[in-house]
């Protein structure tokens, strides 16, 4: 008789054992990555910042612990909770597009937005982002095995070089809900390239289950400007996976092309609903200034633009290229995929190996998009195709996610020796002089367009190692574990780790905030001259006019601006921010930024009354308080919080 062995199910089941023990443990702990430490700082609370346990939070993550995070406090603090309807963060039923917990049938879908519903908020939140960390990583691994990599290795380090690549690391907690839209879009991929495989009955149901329910969770997240793009890099992967399997034994092209049609026509009548509860508020965006107007021909980018991930290790907010507004525009990913064609090529010349029909998909998408960056495309083709609603910086997504795929995919088809020795020196010396003419031509554009030599030369010095890594046969297994070790000492950093959420609601002025909120909950809130503390009075689940709006609250504005003299500068999305007006007889506003205005209102107009406007909060003393009929009800010197009460 045989020895029972313990064999590879075993450990996969432990594995997973292991995963969900990980996971629980941080959602009891209430761990996260938020940046809200930054609020410490911003209302001077005692320092260190409680709870945070690792790292540096990241200022420039406003979109996070400026933006998302305050808009998910306040619709936990409406009565009922999580409405469909919530002025505080902008006109129509704009919960519904901001990807925040709200009480709807849709949530059903949306499993990273089930903790707030089944736990106290602080857990919620952990469970929030642990459902990110965790399903970008599980879904990228399942993905590459989908799309036909066989080496382990490979997938483990492909999927944390998607992980830790500087872009999705820089937008991990955008509004836009960047890991679960990959994580989303990888699953619908994979299962879509499956439906074409002859399956048993309970497994076509499965993968036609996983299909819809991620599907609509894709669709869920409303950001465009990345969703179409991948949407045509889905495209691209069923094309490509078509041509190569048509001829293996089990293909079936008929039930693959059924099935999908069927699962897209599951995933729009569930989502009917949706939209006609939606369609209101989809039609004040669609006529916005921005972004309803906003259209893009291609061309943005600079060559520079397009590949800076090669300049992207160890970068600070303090060495960007002057290319760039911040270090989050600055994040990219690796851009290995004109070496990885090259070496293709080069085997293909020499007989070595046929070029696989996925990677001939991918080097097209590759090319396509990276063009489109580079130079303006017709009007028609653009609208065809829907890129004229994706700007180039937000195609940086997808290009860098099929640069990935390919790469993964070479390494994983081409174990034979594809260099000749002589070869692999011309071909490596030849991209690194190319990456230093690039670097070259980009510094060209004005002094001090690198900040900081030292980040650009250890950059260029590891761009060579690469290129040794990756062009020698006998070293190209190292490659990727070496590529993948400097992606995460770069940015693993880039998210703090976090124990709840206390720097904004143990700190004094949000309980304060809250307490007189509580007591007066229809009394509707202004913040003057500082749009931070806006954002922290819209945490507590007070009613304010100002802060962060996604959709303009034109019913507000009619009443302010019967004439619509204003309207293209309120009717936008925007960071409103409130001065006090010197005219007494009406309101105004101006243009800022094409995300931010300035809103100047006299305190005592009429309409501030009729609406239930009766708190004025400001970073400082007002000394007109009385003279307008207001009363200092609290005072805060050291966190620069005085609340006045109209009397």
């Amino acid at each position: 008789m045989r020895p029972h062995r313990v064999g590879g199910p075993v450990l996969w089941r432990w594995g997973w054992l292991g995963v969900a023990i990980v996971f629980w443990v941080c959602v009891l702990l209430k761990l996260n990555g938020s940046s809200v430490a930054i609020w410490t700082e911003l209302l001077n609370e005692p320092k260190p910042p409680p709870s945070l346990l690792l790292f540096v939070p990241k200022g420039v993550r406003a979109d996070e612990w400026h933006g998302w995070t305050p808009a998910a406090l306040s619709q936990s603090r409406q009565t009922p909770r999580f409405p469909v309807e919530n002025l505080t963060l902008g006109g129509g039923r704009a919960p519904l597009l901001m990807s925040v917990p709200v009480a709807y049938y849709t949530t059903l879908f949306r499993p990273q937005l089930w903790g707030f519903f089944l736990f106290d908020f602080e857990r919620g939140f952990s469970f929030y982002w642990c459902m990110k960390f965790f399903g970008l990583l599980i879904a990228s691994g399942w993905f590459l095995r989908e799309i036909g990599i066989r080496d382990r290795n490979i997938i483990v380090l492909g999927a944390l070089w998607i992980f830790f690549s500087g872009y999705v690391q820089w937008w991990f907690s955008s509004p836009a809900m960047l890991p679960e839209m990959i994580a989303t879009w990888a699953i619908c991929t994979g299962c879509a390239i499956r439906f074409f495989k002859q399956t048993g009955t309970w497994k076509t149901i499965a993968t036609f289950g996983a299909f819809v329910f991620c599907g609509i969770n894709f669709v869920l997240c409303m950001y465009p400007p990345y969703q179409i793009p991948l949407l045509l890099l889905m495209l691209a992967f069923i094309v490509g996976a078509y041509f190569a399997r048509r001829f293996e034994d089990g293909f079936e092209r008929l039930r693959g092309l059924i099935l999908i049609g069927a699962g897209m026509s599951v995933i729009i009548v569930l989502l009917i609903p949706f939209w006609i509860d939606i369609r209101s508020t989809l039609h004040i965006v669609a006529h916005t200034d921005y972004p309803g107007s906003r259209r893009s021909l291609g061309g943005g980018l600079s060559l520079f633009q397009l590949f800076s991930g090669l300049v992207g290790f160890f970068q600070t907010e303090d060495t960007v290229p002057a290319a760039f507004d911040n270090i989050a525009e600055a994040s990219n990913f690796y851009p290995l995929w004109p070496a990885a064609i090259c070496a293709v090529l080069f085997a293909r010349w020499r007989k070595i190996a046929p070029v696989p029909p996925l990677i001939i998909a991918l080097a097209l998408f590759l090319v396509s998009l990276s063009l489109y960056c580079l130079v303006p495309f017709p009007r028609w083709l653009l609208r065809i195709m829907l890129l004229e609603f994706a700007p180039e910086r937000r195609v940086i997504l997808a290009i860098g996610l099929a640069n990935i795929f390919l790469c993964c995919l070479f390494l994983d088809a081409y174990k034979a020796r594809i260099f000749p020795k002589w070869n692999c020196v011309l071909v490596t010396l030849f991209f690194f002089f190319a990456i230093a003419a690039l670097l070259w031509t980009a510094g060209l554009r004005g002094l001090g367009f690198f900040p900081d030599w030292r980040p650009l030369a250890g950059a260029v010095a590891i761009d060579l190692l690469i290129l040794i890594l990756f062009f020698w046969d006998a070293n190209r297994r190292w490659f990727l574990a070496a590529l993948v070790f400097f992606l995460i000492l770069s940015n693993a950093g880039v998210n703090p780790v976090m124990r709840g959420l206390a720097p904004l609601l143990k700190s004094a002025a949000f309980q304060e905030v809250e307490e007189a909120w509580r007591k007066d909950p229809d009394g509707k809130w202004i913040v003057f001259h500082n749009f931070d503390l806006a954002q922290m009075v819209i945490a507590t689940g007070a009613p304010v006019l100002n802060g962060n709006k996604i959709i303009p609250d034109l019913s507000f504005w009619h009443q302010l601006d019967p004439d619509g003299i204003g309207a293209p500068v309120y009717n936008r999305y925007a960071n409103i921010e409130c001065e006090l007006a010197e005219d007494s007889s009406a309101a105004s506003a101006r243009l800022f930024s094409h995300a931010c205005y300035i809103l100047f209102l006299p305190p005592e107009l009429p309409v501030l009354r009729e609406i239930g406007c009766r708190y004025f909060l400001f970073p400082a003393v007002w000394p007109e308080a009385e003279q307008h009929g207001f009363t200092e009800v609290y005072a805060n010197r050291r966190s620069g919080i005085f609340i006045y009460k109209r009397s």
